[in-house]
C-alpha cells in the first residue's frame, strides 16, 4: 500500500508506504506554506488558520508550532489517496530521476518500489549482484525475466553465490571501453527483443554518474535523450537513480528538464516539488 499526496498551493507532491512519516513531511511543508499566520508577539506566540477560524496563542513556542501542524494536517487529511504508485504520475510510461545518496535507504526504498511491480526487468549496472540479491530478498517472487546489462567482470562467478538455477536471468557482458553508441544499440537490442512481451517492463538504469563523469555532459545528455525516448516509446517505466552531491548545480538542472519526474528518496517518502524541476 503506497499512499500519495499533492499540495493545493504548490508543485509538491509526497508518497510513503507509512501514513506517519508521510504525515511529518505534510506537516512540515504546510507549516513553511503558511508561516506568515504565525506571530511572535510579547508576551507569547500565536497562530490563525488560513483555512478557517481557528486560532492560539501560548508562552510556548515549540508547542504553539506543533498545534499550528497538527491543525493544518487535519484539514489536508482527507486528500491523502491510498494504493497508488510513483509511476501513475506519468502514466505508467516514462523516466523517473531518483535523488538519494549512494547505497542510503532512500534509494533501497526507490528499488523496491519501483522493481516490485515489474514482469520484465532490466538492469544496467556495475553491481549485479547487489541488484539481484534485492531482488530475491524484498519481492514476493522472481519476475518473468531479469535481463542484467553490467561492466562487472566475471558476472556469472559475481553471482555465484546466489541460487539462480531456476530463475529466469539473461546477463549481457559490456565491454568497460563501450561507447556511448554501442550501449544504446545494445539497450536497443534487449528492448526489440522484449519490448513487445507481455507484462510490465521495469528498467534501472544505475550508471548515470558513471556516464556523466566518462563522457561528460553534452555527450551524456544526448545519450540520454535518446535512451529516454526508447523506453518511453516501449511504454517501460525506467529510474535513474543518482546522488546529488558530486554534481554541479547546473548539471542538476540540466537532468531534471530530461525527465517525466524527478523525485527525492528517502527511507519513507518519496518527495516531488518545484525545486526538482
Amino acid at each position: 500500500m503506497v499512499y500519495r499526496w499533492r499540495s493545493r498551493q504548490a508543485a509538491y507532491t509526497v508518497w510513503g508506504a507509512q501514513r506517519e512519516p508521510m504525515a511529518e513531511e505534510i506537516k512540515q511543508h504546510l507549516f513553511d506554506h503558511h508561516q506568515d499566520n504565525l506571530s511572535h508577539e510579547d508576551p507569547g506566540v500565536s497562530w490563525e488558520c488560513p483555512y478557517c477560524d481557528r486560532s492560539e496563542i501560548s508562552y510556548d513556542e515549540e508547542e504553539t508550532i506543533q498545534h499550528f501542524k497538527d491543525h493544518l494536517f487535519e484539514h489536508e487529511d482527507q486528500f491523502i489517496e491510498s494504493g497508488v504508485h510513483v509511476a501513475d504520475d506519468i502514466d505508467r510510461a516514462g523516466n523517473i530521476l531518483v535523488k538519494a545518496p549512494q547505497g542510503s535507504p532512500g534509494i533501497k526504498n526507490a528499488r523496491i518500489h519501483f522493481l516490485a511491480p515489474g514482469d520484465i526487468i532490466i538492469l544496467v549496472t556495475t553491481d549485479p549482484a547487489a541488484r539481484l540479491r534485492l531482488l530475491r530478498e524484498e519481492l514476493g517472487s522472481w519476475p518473468a525475466l531479469t535481463v542484467v546489462l553490467t561492466t562487472k567482470d566475471n558476472p556469472a562467478e559475481d553471482i555465484a553465490g546466489l541460487d539462480v538455477s531456476n530463475v529466469p536471468i539473461e546477463i549481457v557482458k559490456l565491454s568497460k571501453q563501450l561507447s556511448l553508441s554501442k550501449l544504446g544499440n545494445t539497450i536497443s537490442q534487449v528492448l526489440d527483443e522484449h519490448g513487445r512481451s507481455e507484462g510490465r517492463i521495469t528498467v534501472e538504469f544505475d550508471i548515470l554518474s558513471e556516464i556523466i563523469d566518462k563522457f561528460g555532459e553534452k555527450p551524456a545528455f544526448k545519450f540520454l535523450q535518446i535512451l529516454t525516448n526508447q523506453f518511453k516509446t516501449v511504454g517501460a517505466i525506467a529510474y535513474y537513480p543518482l546522488d546529488p552531491d558530486p554534481h554541479s548545480q547546473s548539471t542538476l538542472s540540466l537532468l531534471n528538464d530530461s525527465f517525466d519526474l524527478v523525485i527525492r528518496a528517502t527511507e519513507t517518502n518519496f518527495i516531488a516539488d518545484k525545486d526538482n524541476r
